[in-house]
């Protein structure tokens, strides 16, 4: 997918002016350009997108962000936390011998949450609006929506 241009605005009145909304998205003034801010906390970003074409599932990729909620047209997606990583320490694995959970760890250090499923019944054919509250600081600019195909 290609970059999307984010705009922002900074505070905590988002939620209570419905910025998520399209009618509340355009209530607000939003900060637009190169230097849009970036891992700053409690910041809304907005921007807009093309559905992409085909029919594969859909997922927001929200790796390069902190932790806060994000929506699609209106619709919530969920919370995001990417910065919450597993922990533990990932070895060769085994299954001989007696099970414990610690035994077969894997993805160490990595994201816990990174993907987002993105339901196509949502979509319009242009003009789909994300809206992303950041509560930690993140990397919009990093934030993309990809097709997932099962393995």
């Amino acid at each position: 997918m290609t970059k999307w241009k984010w705009s922002y605005k900074i505070g905590t009145k988002g939620e209570a002016l419905s910025v998520h909304t399209l009618a509340g998205s355009s209530t607000v003034e939003w900060k637009e350009g190169s230097l849009v801010a970036k891992k700053q906390p409690l910041t809304w970003y907005k921007s807009t997108f093309d559905s992409p074409t085909g029919n594969e599932p859909l997922a927001l990729d929200m790796n390069t962000m902190g932790k806060g909620q994000m929506w699609i047209n209106g619709q919530n997606i969920g919370r995001h936390w990417p910065a919450y990583t597993a922990r533990g320490k990932c070895e060769r694995c085994s299954y001989a011998g007696t099970f414990t959970e610690k035994k077969c760890l894997s993805n160490c250090g990595e994201a816990s949450q990174r993907w987002y499923h993105v339901p196509r019944s949502w979509l319009k054919p242009t003009n789909n609006l994300v809206i992303v509250l950041e509560e930690w600081g993140g990397e919009p600019n990093g934030i993309s929506l990809v097709k997932r195909t099962a393995k």
